[in-house]
């Protein structure tokens, strides 16, 4: 019954969270210099290593966004179960009241 329930969540992101997303945006956007052939192995790997860094820091957010959104959902699933639950006790409290009406 529940376990199907997957409505669109409408979630914004903290303010903190969202200006690091616009900095690693706005870092990624950023044209890197262009490697000539005769570029210094040291400096392709401080490149990589920056790239590295910043890769893991976005997929850490995405990862704490993540779990927000899971418990977020549980909660949302939990609630329309509870709602469910109780409109078959509020329609059963009405059939009750309505087959003593008649009686």
């Amino acid at each position: 019954m529940g376990e199907e329930f997957q409505p669109e969540l409408d979630v914004g992101l903290s303010e903190e969270e969202r200006e690091d997303l616009e900095t690693l945006i706005k870092t990624f956007r950023h044209e890197l210099p262009v490697i000539a052939s005769d570029a210094n192995v040291e400096e392709l790997q401080q490149q990589v290593q920056e790239m590295t860094a910043y890769i893991a820091r976005l997929s850490e957010m995405v990862l704490k966004f993540d779990t927000r959104m899971k418990s977020y959902y549980e909660i949302i699933r939990l609630f329309y179960q509870k709602s469910e639950k109780m409109n078959e006790r509020i329609n059963v409290i009405i059939k009750y009241l309505k087959s003593k009406e008649n009686l």
